[in-house]
This record gives structure tokens, sequence and C-alpha cells, in this order.
């Protein structure tokens, strides 16, 4: 069974996105109904098992490193318009903070090198979606295509937790990058909160240099909270990734047992 992933750089990256079109472009027999752990054994044999969780980012390096069909994609979105994003079980605030980017981006970073682990910019999911399937089927190319990313909305049957995440089942749309701008206040909270991602936005081609910086001069800070805890305390940091070592080890041997005696945790289609 080849497993396929998908984790994210925060909230708001375009997982349940790309978790849809997956679902209703490629050939894909077993998967999610919205989020499951990378630690939830599949029910049932299957060619390709397809689940999501952006916070296993987290903890899917060992389970990457030792279970040898296993493929992750990582999906990257410019911080500063996930951090605008609203969500909607809460459409009253906004979503996140930078506290997940700061926290879950350099995990990502480690797996960079990795073959299995691919990396995938939400803004060249939205701009360019056919092309970004054809890279997906390059770089697994066990994957059989039945339809376009770019008409995944005519294929789609999300489940109401995915159409929360998605505001609606609609076409594809690059609208709202670079919706930051039009935040500015938020921005410039987050900013005085969490410190600089100037370093990361270059990193990551969202910037040239610092000047962007310059929009906020003047700006008064918006500091209303955010749906999320505005920071991680250590001990839920702890929580999430206590034991990722034997669970992955788990993970690994759940996946040769027989049918019949995987431990029952999550419904799969």
């Amino acid at each position: 069974m080849k497993r396929i992933h998908i984790v994210g750089s925060g909230p708001r990256t375009g997982t349940t996105l790309i978790t849809e079109m997956m679902i209703s472009c490629f050939n894909i027999d077993l998967h999610t109904k919205h989020e499951d752990s990378i630690y939830v054994i599949p029910q049932r044999d299957a060619d390709i098992c397809l689940t999501k969780n952006p916070r296993d980012i987290l903890v899917i390096e060992p389970v990457l490193r030792i279970l040898p069909d296993l493929y992750v994609i990582y999906m990257l979105r410019d911080p500063r318009d996930t951090i605008v994003s609203r969500h909607g079980k809460d459409p009253d605030k906004y979503w996140a903070g930078l506290s997940f980017w700061k926290t879950y981006s350099p995990f990502g970073q480690r797996l960079e090198s990795h073959p299995r682990f691919i990396s995938i910019k939400y803004e060249d999911l939205v701009t360019r979606p056919d092309a970004i399937q054809d890279y997906l089927i390059s770089r697994m190319p066990f994957l059989s295509k039945h339809a376009d990313f770019s008409s995944y909305d005519q294929h789609s049957s999300p489940s109401k937790d995915s159409l929360d995440a998605l505001g609606g089942l609609r076409p594809v749309s690059s609208s709202s990058i670079g919706n930051w701008r039009q935040h500015l206040p938020r921005v410039a909270g987050q900013l005085q909160l969490h410190g600089s991602i100037t370093d990361d936005l270059i990193r990551y081609g969202y910037e040239q240099d610092g000047a962007w910086e310059k929009v906020l001069i003047g700006i008064q800070p918006d500091l209303s909270a955010s749906h999320w805890p505005e920071f991680f305390s250590s001990y839920t940091l702890w929580k999430r990734s206590n034991n990722k070592y034997p669970l992955a080890v788990k993970v690994l041997l759940g996946h040769y047992w027989p049918t019949h005696l995987r431990p029952r945790q999550a419904a799969h289609k």
C-alpha cells in the first residue's frame, strides 16, 4: 500500500484544497474524510491511501524514514496570508497567528532534501494547478490521473468540515494571494508579538529583501485574539510530539498487520 500524508507549515496553508484535489482527480481508493493523524492505521487494504493532518509536520520525520511506501506532501504558504485568513467555523476572527509558522516551518526545512517529502507552495497550486498535478505525478509515478486539478470542483464532494475549511466548493482561484496587504494592522500586530519573518520570506522566495516592512510604518498594530491561542505552551508542544519514535514503529507494523487485526481508529472511504 502506498500512503500519501499531507501536512502544512501551519493552518490555512491549502492542505484541505490539495486533499480534495487529490481525492477527486487521482485514482485513490482509500482516503480520510477530513483529517486523520499519520498514526491512524488504514482499516482495509488499498493500493493508495491518502490522509491529512497539517500539524503532523511535528512528528512525520521518523515515520517517513522507516515507512518506505509513505510520501509526504508539505504545503507552504506566505505566512502573512495565513495569519489574515479566516475559517468557516469562526469567521469573525482571524484563524491562527504566526506561532504556527515559527514552530512548524523548521521541521519542514529539515526534510527538504528527502526524496519522498514533496514541498508545494499554495501560490503555485492556485495559479498553476495542472502543472503542480504533473509535478506530483513525476514525484509519485504510481498516481493515475482521471481529471485535471484545474477542474477539481466539478468532481469533488467534500465533507462538511472540508467545506468549512474551503469556504465552499468553488473553482480554483488565486484571489487570496497577497491578501495580507488589506490587513496591515494584523500583520503589524503579529510581528510585534512574534518577531520578524523577513529571513523566512526571502528564503522561500516571497520577498527579495526587507523593504516590504516599510508598508507597516505608522500602522497601529492589531493585537486582537485569534481563534487559536497565540502561543504554544511547552506542554502542548510536548504532547503533540511525545513518543513520535515508538509511534512511528507502530505505524510501520500496522501497515503490515493482517486487515482483521488492525486497530479500529477512524473511518475511511
